[in-house]
Parts: structure tokens; C-alpha cells; sequence
């Protein structure tokens, strides 16, 4: 028995690779969360835009997102009931912001054997194809790891921009099937870590404002350099794959900090320059 999806969701999100998305928190919770950031922004001066790699270790509230029940239920319907979380940051499009993310596959980033995780989408402000929504492929998730191309652009959100190669690919993918997840204030999408997917520029006068996490079952193990970290959310991990990670008790809580230093030494490296 499902907790969240239904089995015609379920169904879908095998066949096309994400779930287009459901209500998860009121609009209401979405708006204290995305107030408490603005809150913190204002008092540091410092952008929402640098809280990526680990930002759930950071900040109390993002660590309350990444455990909230219903979102946990949603991603325990598609990877079972012991969940770790291994990633999570903003997407972060201001009135008329110019970034964007380059067609690309998850896995390219996490190098996961097996790969096997979903990533979350978690509206905190409208989502529309006007202000950037996410896109997918349908259906590459099946097609196991693309070739890709590396690039240089300032405003591509990713930090490392491998983008999955047209040239090399041919006719294998149809990119004009891209579909647009628009979602509201509260409502989550789900994408595979093998679905190609990206977004544009944000050409309108409203922000657009995206929580997303990584989550994996603990049987599978990273393949990339360095420390490997994990949140246990849910359930238990038989594996040790990767070292737990404490819960802040509070915002920059020392020993939590310290947890985000050691992930940032290795593959979460990334997103220093953020």
C-alpha cells in the first residue's frame, strides 16, 4: 500500500521518469519557510543562492524540510521506506533572473552505483514556464548515462556545467517532448537521477524559488573522491555507505557545520564558489 501516490502515479513515474507533482505542505508553510530564508538573507546579507551541496546542515528550517513527513512519504512510495538524504540547496531565480540549468543527467554529478536516487522539487513560490520552471525528457531515464559535453557559462546554475551532448546522441533523444513542471507554493515534483532535464531564464516579474534534495535507498554507495555524507531520514541504513550526518539543533550549529565542512572536502566541492 502507497502512502502518498497513488498506483496510477506510480505507474507514470516509471514509465516517464518523475512525477509532475502533488500538494505536499499548505501554501502557507511553503510562504514561512521561503519568510524564515528572507529572514536569515536579510540579517547576513548574504544570497539564498550560496545555500547549496548540504544547506539542510546549515539552516534549521531547511533541515526540518528535508525530514518533513510528507515529503518523506512521497519519495518512500517510489525508493522504499529507508531514506537517505544526500544533497540539498536552492534553486534560486529572481524577477527577471538570467540563470538557467543546461539539459543534464543527475547522475552525471553523483556518480551513484547503483544508480539508483530521486531528487525533489519543492515549490516555495509559483512555478510556470514564464518564471523558469523545470523541464524534463520523458522517458530518458532509460537510456542509462549520456555522453556529455563541458562547458563554460556564467549564468548556468550548475557549477560544473556537463550538459548532455546533442552531437553525440543523434536522434536518441527528441527534445521538443520537454514538458514543463509548473507547480504552486507547496506542491512537489519527483525526477530521476537518468532523466535529462534543465530550465530556463526566469522572464518575468515574479520570483521563482525551488527547494531540492537528493534521496537514495543506503544500498547504494558513491563512486565519487572524498568523504561521503548522508542524513538518515527515515528507516535505517544496514549499509554505513555513507557517514551520518548529525541534525542541527539550531542555525550553523557547530557540530553540524563541522559535518558540512568534511562534505564540501570532498565531492560537494562544487559548490564552494557558490
Amino acid at each position: 500500500m502507497t502512502k502518498a501516490l497513488s498506483e496510477t502515479q506510480l505507474a507514470f513515474w516509471r514509465d516517464h521518469g518523475y512525477h509532475p507533482g502533488s500538494r505536499v505542505i499548505p501554501a502557507a508553510d511553503a510562504a514561512a519557510a521561503l519568510a524564515a530564508i528572507d529572514d536569515w538573507s536579510t540579517r547576513t546579507g548574504r544570497s539564498p543562492k550560496t545555500l547549496r551541496g548540504k544547506a539542510h546542515l546549515l539552516l534549521k528550517v531547511l533541515s526540518d524540510l528535508v525530514r518533513h513527513p510528507a515529503v518523506l512519504d512521497v519519495i518512500e512510495d517510489v525508493i522504499g521506506p529507508d531514506i537517505l538524504c544526500l544533497e540539498s540547496g536552492f534553486f534560486w531565480k529572481d524577477a527577471r533572473d538570467p540563470g538557467w540549468v543546461s539539459w543534464h543527467q543527475d547522475n552525471t554529478y553523483l556518480k551513484l552505483d547503483p544508480s539508483v536516487s530521486v531528487a525533489n522539487w519543492l515549490a516555495l513560490t509559483d512555478s510556470h514556464e514564464d518564471n523558469g520552471a523545470m523541464r524534463v525528457i520523458p522517458g530518458t531515464h532509460a537510456l542509462g548515462t549520456l555522453p556529455i559535453k563541458l562547458f563554460e557559462n556564467a549564468d548556468n546554475m550548475l557549477k560544473i556545467s556537463r550538459e548532455v551532448d546533442p552531437a553525440s546522441i543523434g536522434k536518441t533523444v527528441d527534445f521538443s517532448t520537454a514538458v514543463s513542471l509548473e507547480l504552486e507554493p507547496g506542491e512537489m515534483s519527483l525526477h530521476s537521477n537518468g532523466i535529462i532535464h534543465g530550465s530556463q531564464p526566469n522572464n518575468s516579474d515574479r520570483r521563482r524559488i525551488g527547494w531540492a534534495c537528493v534521496y537514495a535507498p543506503p544500498h547504494v554507495r558513491s563512486l565519487a573522491e572524498g568523504p561521503s555524507l548522508a542524513t538518515l531520514c527515515r528507516g535505517e541504513d544496514k549499509y554505513r555507505n555513507f557517514e551520518h550526518e548529525p541534525e542541527p539543533r539550531e542555525d550553523f550549529d557547530p557540530l553540524a557545520v563541522a559535518a558540512y565542512d568534511k562534505a564540501m572536502s570532498g565531492a560537494m566541492g562544487i559548490y564552494k564558489s557558490a
